[in-house]
């Protein structure tokens, strides 16, 4: 965006108020030139409705906004990813300096309030739940966590993607007209994001004490991290359940739930703003149904109900999320279960216009018409890549719109996938790892187990069935499950100073070690691998990437 852009912004607010209005506008729009055009249109458009004053009113409110913070530092949220990392760098360095000088002068908790109060200033959340409660040693971590630049990089990148999104929602510019899911910017910030963590990858390498190497990047694309995967085993895990469901006679239900019209910024009809809209952003319309849920579920367990199955999080056309739930559940239960649903998903608001048919609905699944998981699998695909979806609810290239949802989902955090019910996904994965390990024989043999035999052939052959069957079924016990992760603390600290565990294997009935990683890992920068400065700055600052893969 250049100058022009902003002497655009300008003319389309001719008019408006007086000389200093203008001036005031013209500070505003260039201090965010990216989005100077749509501040514009908003003020116009509100400046029309309800005068010129209240216009200034809420462009400055967005202004503020889009600082970072009360201490503000000359940061913006709009401000490149330079000036980020010259931020972080100098904000590190300087509370650094300001701590060291108060406690070598015996004003450690003086010295401390000063770092709280910065910290929090930059809107960011300090790293300790009680830090002027906690000893020095205890505050030690967290304290080094501000210390470090990467720290904070993270922490206003992550303030910058959610605010930017915030404006740009409350702009109109999140909408099927607009930019659908997501705004554009949002979309291509996820995706320079996307690109740097795959440069960072493929700049690293991990070597083991047999001086086997792999590229990170490589070792990436064979996990679940790889969207083909994730999207191939979630449809496992779901065609399992749906073969368990047939075995035991039960029935399949698909339900949808919507959030109340306040959470919406933007119509469905007709794409105009909702005036019923309360500024919710998509992270705080998660919390209401994760609220809702938890509501849900404590009345099914005291109804000695036990569904299971899958949901799955996706964005209105505004990105308003909704939720979509696959469940299966015994015949006599479900007229009970599916009261408890409908009761806590209209308790709010539930007599606005529309909520009756729209809140909440019920598919029942029909085994001659087609299968549960076959019924779910363009839902699952098109908020992973899209892939044999061909166009989307509104009209759009389903590839394209999985990419715009994932960007929506990382975000605003919102958790797309989780599992209702079964075993440990984990588990799964750890038995999967150890069936094609060349360890696989002495591991079992060692503990001579038929159940854990089992349980490993079916990990093995990809039957979620089996395997959830021989865990103890769709809904077991967490405390009784045969098979847990095993988690051990790592030798060393890291480099905050805190110990950290790492998965080693599974824990086989509560009491025997089952490894299913051998080989001790260092991570280390690809020789002669050409970089960006900020690509080296991460390689070089950031903790070494999860060996999720590499054991």
């Amino acid at each position: 965006m250049t100058e022009f852009a902003v002497d655009e912004a300008l003319q389309i607010t001719e008019g408006f108020g007086t000389h200093e209005c203008r001036a005031f506008r013209a500070h505003i729009f260039k201090s965010h030139e990216f989005i100077c055009l749509a501040l514009a249109q908003h003020y116009k458009r509100i400046a029309f409705a309800e005068g010129h004053v209240k216009a200034n009113q809420t462009l400055r409110k967005i202004h503020e906004t889009l600082k970072l913070g009360k201490s503000f530092e000359g940061l913006l949220m709009t401000s490149p990813d330079d000036d980020v990392r010259h931020f972080a760098q100098h904000k590190a360095k300087m509370l650094k300096a300001m701590f060291f000088r108060e406690n070598k002068a015996g004003r450690y908790r003086n010295g401390l309030r000063k770092a709280i109060k910065s910290v929090e200033n930059c809107q960011l959340t300090f790293p300790h739940p009680d830090p002027l409660q906690a000893s020095q040693e205890e505050i030690m971590p967290a304290l080094a966590r501000v210390f470090c630049p990467d720290w904070w990089r993270r922490g206003v990148r992550a303030l910058q993607d959610t605010y930017l999104e915030a404006v740009h929602i409350e702009l109109g510019l999140v909408n099927k007209r607009s930019g659908i899911y997501a705004s554009n910017h949002g979309v291509n910030r996820k995706l320079a994001q996307w690109k740097r963590n795959e440069a960072v990858l493929a700049a690293l390498e991990a070597v083991n004490e047999l001086g086997e190497v792999f590229n990170l990047l490589d070792v990436a694309k064979r996990s679940v991290a790889n969207l083909a995967n994730r999207r191939s085993e979630l449809m496992t895990r779901m065609a399992g359940f749906e073969a368990i469901s047939q075995k035991r006679g039960e029935e399949g239900v698909f339900l949808t739930l919507t959030a109340p019209s306040k959470y919406h910024s933007h119509l469905s009809a007709n794409c105009k703003p909702n005036p019923r809209y309360n500024g919710a952003n998509p992270a705080e319309v998660q919390a209401y149904f994760n609220q809702q849920w938890a509501k849900i579920r404590a009345k099914l367990k005291r109804s000695q109900i036990q569904p299971y199955g899958f949901r799955v999080v996706e964005p209105h056309h505004d990105g308003c999320p909704h939720w979509h739930m696959l469940l299966f559940l015994a015949p006599e239960q479900v007229k009970e279960a599916l009261s408890i649903f409908r009761h806590y998903a209209l308790e709010i608001d539930g007599n606005e216009p529309g909520a009756q048919e729209r809140r909440f609905t019920v598919k029942y699944i029909d085994p001659n018409k087609g299968t549960a998981a076959g019924y779910i699998a363009k839902y699952i695909a098109k908020n992973i890549d899209g892939e044999q979806v061909g166009e989307d609810l509104y009209g759009h290239d389903a590839i394209q719109s999985a990419i715009r949802i994932r960007a929506w989902a990382s975000t605003w955090k919102i958790r797309q996938f989780q599992q209702i019910g079964g075993p440990s996904v984990t588990a799964w994965r750890e038995s999967r790892r150890l069936a094609h390990s060349e360890h696989a024989e002495a591991a079992l043999d060692s503990i001579d187990s038929g159940l854990l035999k089992g349980l490993i052939d079916a990990a093995d052959k990809g039957d979620w069935e089996t395997f959830t069957e021989l865990s103890g079924g769709p809904t077991p016990e967490r405390a009784s499950l045969p098979l847990r992760a095993l988690h051990v603390v790592k030798e060393g600290v890291n480099k905050y100073g805190q110990e950290a565990q790492k998965l080693i294997g599974l824990l086989f009935q509560a009491k025997s070690w089952v490894i299913t990683r051998f080989h001790e890992w260092t991570v280390r920068p690809v020789a002669d691998y050409p970089s960006s400065g900020a690509e080296a700055e991460a390689i070089g600052g950031a903790n070494a990437p999860p060996l999720e893969y590499c054991q």
